[in-house]
């Protein structure tokens, strides 16, 4: 009885361990029996809102309407001359004709930049203060704008260069005078 159990453990043993052996090679190959879980999508963060700059004019909502009189009324919406373009840089009563003086504004940086600014019987001139030689800031001197480093000389109403070494005018900018302030408009 002992062959005959032999046998049957040997035969029992050949049948199954070829089954066992490639379901252990099908589980090393594919390792994915458990169910993944699923990503869930990730919701986005709320970000602050910059700040937007109001403006300083109201525009008006209503049109013109006639009174009583039958006269109309004046029109409240800002004339062409009063509208705030550009950079308030100096008051009006700040410069008498003729007059050169060096300003400065400050860039989002806190960085000063020199505009000189003219007033001419066309109005108010402005420039750039930086030599176009070298790049140094030139200072009022009498009646012109002088270089304090290679002695170049510019025509504070026109920018034209005087005398060298600069050969390029100053770079000139766009002014706009109204409501007692002078504003410079740089692009």
């Amino acid at each position: 009885m002992t062959q005959v159990s032999r046998r049957l453990f040997l035969l029992l043993l050949g049948a199954l361990v070829p089954g066992a052996l490639n379901q252990h090679s099908d589980a090393a190959t594919t390792k994915k029996l458990s169910p993944t879980p699923t990503k869930k999508k990730a919701t986005p963060t709320p970000t602050k809102k910059k700040a937007t700059p109001t403006p300083t004019t109201k525009k008006p909502t209503t049109s013109p309407s006639a009174t009583s009189a039958g006269k109309s009324s004046p029109s409240a919406q800002p004339s062409p001359s009063k509208s705030l373009e550009g950079l308030a840089i100096a008051k009006s009563s700040d410069l008498a004709l003729r007059q050169t003086k060096v300003f400065y504004l400050k860039d989002s940086f806190g960085i000063s930049t020199g505009y000189s600014l003219t007033r001419t019987t066309r109005g108010v001139v402005a420039f750039d203060v930086k030599c176009t030689h070298n790049g140094v800031p030139t200072n009022v001197s009498g009646m012109q704008l002088k270089c304090p480093a290679h002695g170049s000389i510019f025509d504070p109403e026109t920018g034209q260069v005087i005398r060298g070494p600069a050969v390029e005018p100053l770079k000139s900018y766009k002014t706009v005078e109204s409501d007692g302030e002078i504003r410079i408009i740089i692009s």
